[in-house]
């Protein structure tokens, strides 16, 4: 971590977390501004998929404090992926922390908000996938109709 990336409480001293303060593990410490940042398994293809979705790794030198201890453990020289061995058998799963434009990631979410209203209109309507169903799904805040 370069000085630059060291943070002050606004005394002049370096900001620190107290020893026994609640953090999880795969915690980033500070944001990239700009992106929004997304932990993925490397299993099943996801990281390719992320990488064409427009997903790119963050790298150790992005993000300074990162969870409890140093979560690129095995590749902690500058310029590496920042990646966390996140299973607890012997199977070394590895998350990889990644990063995509924010501006893209609010297109992703819009869309994906466009299916759910359909899926939550269409249970009101009591005709999930064609079907007729008897005791319908009511989101919170809305009045069934009897």
């Amino acid at each position: 971590m370069s000085k630059d990336s060291v943070k002050e409480d606004g005394k002049g001293r370096r900001a620190r977390v107290p020893f026994g303060a609640h953090r999880t593990k795969l915690q980033v410490e500070e944001q990239i501004p700009g992106y929004h940042l997304h932990w993925f398994n490397n299993t099943d293809g996801r990281i390719e998929r992320a990488e064409r979705g427009g997903y790119e790794f963050v790298m150790s030198d992005e993000v300074p404090l990162l969870g409890q201890g140093a979560l690129h453990q095995a590749n902690s020289d500058l310029n590496s992926k920042v990646s966390k061995i996140v299973s607890r058998d012997d199977s070394q799963l590895r998350a990889y922390l990644m990063k995509i434009k924010q501006e893209l990631y609010d297109e992703d979410q819009e869309a994906k908000e466009e299916v759910n209203k359909r899926v939550d209109e269409q249970l009101r309507q009591g005709t999930p996938g064609g079907n007729v169903v008897e005791n319908q799904y009511v989101p919170e805040g809305h009045v069934q109709k009897i």
